[in-house]
């Protein structure tokens, strides 16, 4: 319910049903064909898996998607009905950051924990072809599940090369099966996000700019943790002030944003790490070249140690999710692969993180240096689409919570909205120093970032969220991590002087409230936990 309440359905250029609500319609259509008596349950009985699908979406208030969500269900009825064998049919299914499990995992190594269970995506997949048998104990009625969903990941395992780790995977497929079966914790459960890695040449480089389509899609996402000992004061005022913004300056469509906020009652419009997540491949779901993009984030921010090798400094940068201490953080390589790495060529994104140690945490490859006039190319992770990213910090640096007039805010976002009212047509390297000069004069230390994801001339362009889309310049879309520090190094001392820092701004200062979870508030290796 969670998963698909968050935000609105979405459709392909085709009309297709996708994201979320396509996956729900999807099982619930699977759930018919594999439980024969389904319309003898009364649960069941009167509208149907599918027909509740339908009835759900109208009470979040998304009735107008009623024919779409018809259509849908009789499309996917029309497709297994007509199905034949198909070896990957279990991998053409979802994962978590909205890929088929074909396209997640054909390029990675599978990574194996110390009892010798296969974690990272390929324990994730198998995890979830266990789960599916299980809620589906007549699959074998789906002719394209011959082998069985959990066979198909083992076969495509070694169809990628990766023979060597099948009888770990068929270990944790039996593990899994018997902890279900027992009621026990399955063997994949703790959160490690395997970011998605390869190249490609870029199928469109240095073509004219998209003519502006003049849509335009927004989400915000505030979280407080009131009642929590990382409670917060601001972030939902933040929320707040970039809708009002968005509105009023940038003429947003009140029906083309979604909010998150903890302190909503019901669980639809609350920031879990499920809603964040379906609310961010909601976001980018369908964009073409012209279409304008919004994501706003305001709470605490953190580190983690990186498991899977890719980072530089050993350091993964995360948000904190309303429900982290239960589900775990959302990293910065998850961030990227949901929200920027499936962007086309001139869709423009723009993406506020009003947090902790936010500086490089959508791992975008331009940091805008001021002293060079000029972008800095960092190893990093090149995409086609056009990604702006404004930090309420550098890597090493705390955001701060503050109150002003007796309004909570972020430092950030009151010093950023600010600058944008007073004039929204500064060139990008203005709007920064403007940005970095009014919290100099109240007393701040924290230095925003400005990162991209195409070294365009950024002082020759006006800042404009829904004007200007930059076509991609990147030839090659790669992943360019190859060791060394970032240009903001994470030393230890760094990280302590921002703890001593943080507790300085406490003790002083009260009003003002550091924005991150640090291993002393928290610790990363107990909370970083699937849900469920």
């Amino acid at each position: 319910l969670e998963y698909c309440g968050a935000a609105p359905p979405s459709v392909d250029p085709s009309g297709k049903l996708t994201g979320a609500w396509g996956e729900c319609m999807s099982s619930a259509v699977v759930f018919e064909i594999t439980h024969e008596d389904w319309d003898q349950d009364p649960d069941y009985a009167e509208q149907g898996p599918g027909g509740q699908v339908i009835s759900y979406a109208e009470q979040c208030g998304y009735g107008a998607w009623a024919n779409i969500l018809e259509t849908a269900e009789q499309s996917v009825h029309q497709e297994m009905e007509g199905a034949e064998s198909d070896p990957f049919a279990f991998l053409r299914g979802h994962s978590k950051n909205g890929k088929t499990w074909k396209e997640y995992c054909c390029n990675l190594v599978p990574l194996c924990d110390a009892n010798g269970f296969v974690t990272g995506a390929w324990g994730d997949c198998i995890t979830a072809a266990v789960i599916f048998e299980h809620q589906n104990p007549g699959w074998d009625r789906l002719p394209m599940y011959e082998d069985g969903p959990a066979g198909q990941a083992l076969h495509f395992l070694c169809e990628c090369g990766f023979g060597e780790y099948e009888e770990a995977l068929a270990r944790t497929e039996e593990a899994t099966h018997m902890a279900i079966d027992s009621g026990g914790r399955v063997p994949v459960h703790a959160q490690i996000y395997q970011p998605i890695l390869g190249a490609i040449e870029a199928v469109r480089v240095d073509e004219l700019p998209p003519q502006m389509t003049g849509k335009k899609k927004a989400l915000l996402i505030g979280c407080n943790y009131s009642g929590s000992s990382a409670e917060l004061n601001g972030c939902i005022n933040d929320v707040e002030a970039w809708h009002s913004l968005l509105l009023e300056v940038y003429g947003f469509d009140e029906r083309d944003v979604v909010v998150l906020r903890d302190d909503e009652v019901g669980p639809l419009r609350r920031p879990t790490l499920q809603n964040m997540r379906a609310a961010m491949q909601w976001l980018v779901s369908a964009a073409q070249p012209g279409d304008v993009l919004f994501c706003q984030f305001s709470g605490h921010g953190t580190q983690l140690r990186c498991r899977t090798g890719e980072e530089c400094d050993g350091k993964d940068e995360a948000l904190c999710p309303c429900d982290f201490q239960e589900t775990g953080y959302l990293v910065d390589d998850e961030i990227f692969d949901v929200l920027v790495q499936p962007l086309m060529s001139g869709v423009k994104l723009t993406i506020i993180l009003d947090c902790c140690h936010s500086g490089t945490a959508v791992d975008l490859p331009f940091i805008w240096r001021a002293e060079q006039d000029g972008w800095e190319e960092v190893p990093s992770v090149h995409s086609a689409g056009d990604v702006q990213m404004f930090s309420g910090c550098e890597d090493c640096q705390v955001s701060m919570d503050v109150t002003r007039h007796g309004r909570a805010g972020g430092a950030m976002t009151q010093s950023l909205t600010q600058a944008i009212r007073e004039d929204p047509d500064r060139q990008y390297p203005q709007l920064l120093e403007r940005l970095h000069e009014i919290l100099e004069q109240r007393g701040m230390e924290q230095r925003p970032q400005l990162t991209s994801s195409q070294c365009f001339e950024a002082g020759l362009k006006t800042f404009n969220l829904c004007e200007g889309a930059v076509s991609n310049r990147n030839p090659i879309l790669e992943v360019t991590f190859q060791g060394g520090a970032k240009p903001t190094e994470m030393k230890v001392v760094f990280l302590l002087l921002s703890l001593v820092s943080d507790a300085m701004h406490v003790l002083i200062f009260p009003p003002l409230i550091p924005r991150c979870m640090t291993p002393l508030m928290y610790s990363c290796e107990v909370h970083a936990r699937f849900g469920g």
